[in-house]
């Protein structure tokens, strides 16, 4: 079934790294702003149904080798349950823990003229 475009409301309504949870075609999602980038997947964490609007949107550490500073990254792509803190990566949906087994679905997510608009 092709996907089709379903306007979510104005960029400027979507505050920067603020989840918020919008409902498209009975489909709860989550849509989160990162700077000039959007995102949008399921608003219900896999783990024990919470609603991961309520959550917060944060980065994550990178991966370094032995005896290396820690590094932070990836600012706004790391979405957090608010329940049990399971993280996941709001570019691909997968969960940091156990990337190959649990994610949300995501979907793709585009601005034109202002008007965020949704693919499902």
């Amino acid at each position: 079934m092709p996907s089709r475009e379903h306007d979510v409301g104005s960029a400027a309504e979507f505050g920067d790294c603020e989840p918020k949870g919008v409902s498209v075609e009975g489909r709860a999602l989550v849509l989160v702003r990162a700077g000039d980038a959007f995102f949008a997947a399921r608003d219900i964490c896999p783990h024990q149904a919470a609603r991961l609007s309520e959550g917060e949107v944060r980065g994550t550490t990178a991966p370094c080798k032995p005896g290396e500073d820690v590094r932070y990254g990836r600012e706004g792509e790391i979405l957090v349950c608010p329940w049990h803190g399971w993280e996941y990566d709001l570019t691909t949906g997968r969960a940091l823990v156990d990337p190959d087994r649990v994610r949300v679905a995501t979907y793709p997510v585009r601005v034109v003229d202002d008007r965020v608009l949704v693919a499902m």
